[in-house]
């Protein structure tokens, strides 16, 4: 999604006429068919992926893999490869060529209302799925992020439509065309910093909490056989699915591994969450078991988690 988004803005440099059009920049056909349109249908398509996922795995209670996962994915980007092949096949009088006496790529507004509708329907699809996700009761919950995330394509949407409605030589005015590019640049930087501004920012300023914090709202949101369902494990995580997978009847046993973190790997100590929500390893009272028998009431408790459960939400993540 990154790439996608730094490709549409490095389509928009000589689109918008930032740079002189002459040699391979005077290539309009390829520029904006190949860089600058087809990585601004990517990027909303990754935008689509996203939401499919969350949608397969918390409202269709589906894995996210198999062929049926794939395939809205590959339809949409293979429908993107057609349309410019087909675009590319045509007169650059029926799409978009270059004007020698203006220096500047000419559009027609056939081509251009075609592809801008086209845009159209990928945020539809995007608003439509947002709204399912409402519906998503989890940690997953990715709703208000999806809200803010449409409201700046819609923003770009509009505005770009607008220009292009109103100012079809755009590219000849200063003004119009730094609006225009700095506008697709905040947009492609704002939605992907909604998605990952906070968690990559605690990550690095609060690891240990953040991650304590958030294995803690998967424990206790309720979902953990989802969680086991939807997890892609390797093979050579084998050993680490069988583990997850025993028994709460059977007791838990230390698993080798490289580069264990002792603290972690002592079946001994157990994870307890304060009333402020601080979580700390503590050793077992005397006289009390550490095996996972006495983890009774296991998604209804939220007070103490075992290493095992520790463990085992690390894998998800």
């Amino acid at each position: 999604m990154f790439i996608a988004g730094v490709l549409w803005f490095v389509g928009d440099i000589p689109m918008n006429g930032h740079v002189l059009l002459k040699g391979s920049f005077s290539n309009c056909k390829e520029w904006n068919i190949w860089v600058r349109v087809l990585f601004c249908f990517v990027y909303t398509t990754a935008l689509i992926s996203r939401c499919y996922a969350l949608d397969r795995v918390f409202i269709q209670n589906r894995p996210t893999r198999g062929l049926i996962y794939y395939l809205p994915t590959v339809l949409l980007l293979a429908f993107v490869l057609g349309y410019s092949i087909v675009t590319e096949a045509l007169s650059s009088k029926l799409t978009i060529g270059y004007d020698k006496e203006l220096e500047l790529c000419s559009t027609t507004k056939g081509y251009v209302y075609v592809t801008l509708s086209l845009l159209w329907v990928n945020w539809l699809i995007i608003i439509f799925m947002m709204i399912r996700l409402r519906n998503i009761q989890s940690t997953f919950n990715e709703f208000y992020e999806f809200l803010f995330i449409c409201a700046f394509g819609i923003a770009a949407m509009v505005k770009t439509n607008v220009v292009h409605y109103t100012h079809p030589k755009y590219p000849l005015v200063r003004g119009y065309r730094i609006a225009e590019t700095l506008g697709d640049a905040f947009v492609i930087n704002a939605i992907i910093l909604i998605i990952i501004a906070y968690p990559v920012v605690m990550s690095i300023w609060q690891p240990h909490e953040y991650e304590h914090t958030w294995l803690l709202r998967l424990r206790t949101d309720g979902l953990q056989n989802m969680y086991d369902a939807n997890m892609n494990i390797r093979e050579d995580f084998s050993q680490s699915y069988a583990r997850m997978n025993t028994s709460v009847n059977q007791p838990a046993k230390k698993m080798a591994r490289p580069n264990a973190n002792p603290f972690i790997d002592m079946p001994e100590y157990a994870l307890h969450v304060d009333q402020n929500g601080m979580a700390t390893l503590r050793a077992p009272e005397p006289n009390s078991p550490t095996d996972e028998t006495t983890v009774t009431s296991r998604y209804s408790d939220h007070s103490m988690i075992t290493v095992d459960e520790y463990e085992k939400f690390r894998h998800i993540l």
